[in-house]
């Protein structure tokens, strides 16, 4: 495995040769890991609160304000191609040897590459694929009989969701009577998770639970707005995977059911399916109680799902070998006939495969405008004087979605960019990530005049009285206004 973390390491580094940014949240814990090493956290204003990744953006913050945020970025992309090669490792152990095997590990690690949003939330730092990869290396530590470490990796995955509590916490009530040796361990662990996520907070924010308050506050388009939130869920949640993948799942667990019935085998294979379910059934409740059901918060069903849906995939092609041995009367035949329905298979999912390989340069491209808003805004805050003649003019503001990166770059605390109000005076970030997203200020708004547009970006300003170093002047016409800002 430490040949596999380095690897993972190795190809997400050479990644970041390409496009590279991070989004919203991770934006957010760059800025609170900077802070915290400056002693000078304030959390409100931004996302919810996640330990694990401030355990990196801390040290991770001594590098400076441009390298910091590729490390976190770094990391995470390395988190989900660990994601998939589990996957790989899993399916192929529940399998067996040989190129059934193989084949299942292929298949799982391509389906959860291939679902729905988990490369663009892994190379936009989002911490869910992390979480995947975490999540299916503990259930293989727990395979392997290290519950120690199956312990610690849970651990881990409890510092980057809540849903992972009750889970953590009847495994170790589990450990707590079969690994008695381990109960000094879990004493610790169980109070840590806690105090990772309530003190900073507290700190941070004044409100230990702040976390949980913004949770329930969902941004517009969450399943949890739908008049039956969890029945959306289940609706999104079929699109995660294509259909190959999902008849897969289907097969995987009949046979294993089978099979428990006839002889008490494959019961890790139902386990994993039980745990999907579960999983599934815990973030359904959450988001029908009104709590944030994006999609990305189902990963470790959606892994599960891979790893069944390779299993399924290797388990129609056993039956086809058999069949093939029968009928020809040597395995090497039966192996053969596997082969060739191998082939038949992708033929016959071709539309499908075709479907998510067109679907590869609309990622790319917002990937890629990710990157440039950064970029972007860099050089528009260059020409332009610098973050203290920008900050000169009072209040900043930006759209909702760039609220911590422009607080990251402009040395200030999340909360001070302000987006649903813009007070004069000030200086305004405007861009638009979305069409007919929010554009902060309002054409018709006279108030604010247009300083500079570089890329993607508008500066608008309405300076103080006497001006101070505020810039005033337009580069495109003196008097222009808002309202002649090419939309």
């Amino acid at each position: 495995m430490w040949l596999v973390a380095a690897g993972c390491l190795a190809v997400a580094a050479l990644t970041l040769l390409l496009p590279t940014t991070p989004t919203y949240d991770p934006w957010a814990w760059i800025l609170w890991g900077r802070e915290i090493a400056h002693l000078d956290l304030t959390t409100t204003g931004g996302p919810s609160w996640k330990p694990l990744p401030i355990l990196f953006t801390v040290p991770f913050s001594v590098f400076g304000l441009n390298v910091a945020p590729f490390l976190w970025v770094w990391i995470a992309r390395a988190g989900g191609l660990l994601a998939c090669v589990m996957a790989y490792r899993i399916a192929r152990r529940l399998v067996g040897a040989g190129w059934y095997g193989v084949l299942a590990g292929v298949a799982g690690g391509l389906a959860l590459f291939s679902s729905f949003k988990f490369v663009r939330d892994a190379a936009l730092g989002n911490s869910e694929a992390l979480l995947a990869g975490l999540a299916l290396w503990a259930f293989e530590r727990h395979l392997d009989g290290r519950r120690d470490h199956a312990l610690y990796l849970g651990f881990a995955c409890a510092l980057l969701r809540p849903e992972v509590w009750p889970f953590l916490g009847l495994y170790g009530l589990w450990l707590w009577f079969k690994e008695p040796e381990l109960r000094w361990r879990l004493i610790v662990l169980g109070a840590l998770v806690p105090a990772l996520w309530f003190l900073p907070e507290w700190w941070g924010s004044g409100d230990p639970f702040r976390a949980g308050s913004r949770a329930n506050n969902p941004n517009p388009g969450s399943a949890a707005f739908a008049h039956d939130p969890a029945l959306e869920l289940v609706r999104r949640f079929r699109k995660v995977v294509i259909a190959p993948v999902k008849a897969g799942v289907v097969i995987a667990l009949a046979w294993a059911a089978y099979m428990w019935l006839r002889s008490r085998r494959e019961a890790v294979t139902l386990a994993l399916g039980a745990g999907v379910v579960a999983w599934f059934v815990l973030v359904a409740g959450m988001t029908q109680a009104g709590f944030a059901g994006n999609q990305r918060y189902l990963i470790v069903s959606t892994a599960g799902v891979a790893v069944l849906g390779g299993i399924g995939a290797a388990r129609v092609l056993q039956g086809v070998g058999w069949l093939g041995e029968r009928a020809f009367g040597s395995a090497r035949a039966g192996s053969l006939t596997a082969l060739a329905a191998c082939a038949a298979a992708l033929v016959v999912s071709a539309p499908f495969i075709k479907e998510k390989a067109n679907n590869r340069e609309r990622v790319a491209g917002g990937l890629d405008h990710e990157a440039e808003l950064w970029n972007d805004l860099k050089h528009l805050l260059a020409r332009n004087g610098g973050k203290e003649r920008l900050l000169a003019c009072g209040g900043v503001f930006s759209g909702p979605f760039q609220t911590q990166m422009v607080a990251y770059e402009l040395g200030i605390h999340g909360i001070a960019v302000g987006w649903k109000d813009t007070p004069p005076p000030g200086v305004v970030f405007r861009t638009r990530t979305v069409p007919n997203g929010p554009l902060v200020t309002k054409p018709t708004d006279d108030r604010y005049r247009l300083i500079d547009r570089y890329g993607k970006w508008r500066l608008l300003t309405v300076p103080p009285r006497g001006g101070g170093a505020c810039p005033r002047a337009s580069r495109f016409a003196p008097t222009a206004t808002v309202a002649r800002v090419p939309r």
